[in-house]
């Protein structure tokens, strides 16, 4: 691949995150959001990507933040490619993989949390921040 077209990928890639987590930040579950984002990319490692996609949307029904994440990446790997419009799930298409595909869709995923990672850590902390230095000034006035 031309060292042009990576960094391409490599910048729509984080535009995508970028948005993910800026999005995530503006909802209550912001912290339960960045740590299972921290959490994922280990589990595709330890459990595989077919496994964790399936543990994703298990939860989607109960948990805000997984729900809200099981969409992102649905959403970026319909944007890629990788996910067929046909198919309604993210889970039904990665079963149905072949073996380049699937390494192919769990190297995908795995750059894409890299960079959902970062912009988490970052959008969402400074939401923490400033929450606190509005209340820490309220006091302050009020006080």
């Amino acid at each position: 691949m031309p060292e042009s077209m990576r960094l391409n990928n490599e910048r729509r890639r984080a535009q995508e995150a970028y948005f993910c987590a800026q999005q995530a930040s503006a909802e209550t579950y912001a912290e339960e959001y960045k740590a299972l984002v921290k959490k994922i990319p280990m589990r595709i490692k330890s459990s595989g990507l077919c496994a964790t996609i399936a543990f994703m949307f298990a939860k989607a029904s109960d948990d805000k933040q997984h729900r809200l994440l099981y969409t992102q990446l649905d959403t970026w790997l319909r944007k890629t490619g990788y996910v067929p419009p046909q198919l309604k799930q993210l889970a039904q298409a990665v079963i149905f993989l072949g073996n380049a595909e699937y390494r192919a869709v769990t190297n995908e995923t795995l750059a894409f949390f890299a960079w959902l990672r970062r912009f988490s850590d970052g959008l969402i902390e400074k939401k923490t921040v400033t929450s606190h230095v509005a209340e820490t000034n309220s006091e302050t006035i009020s006080g």
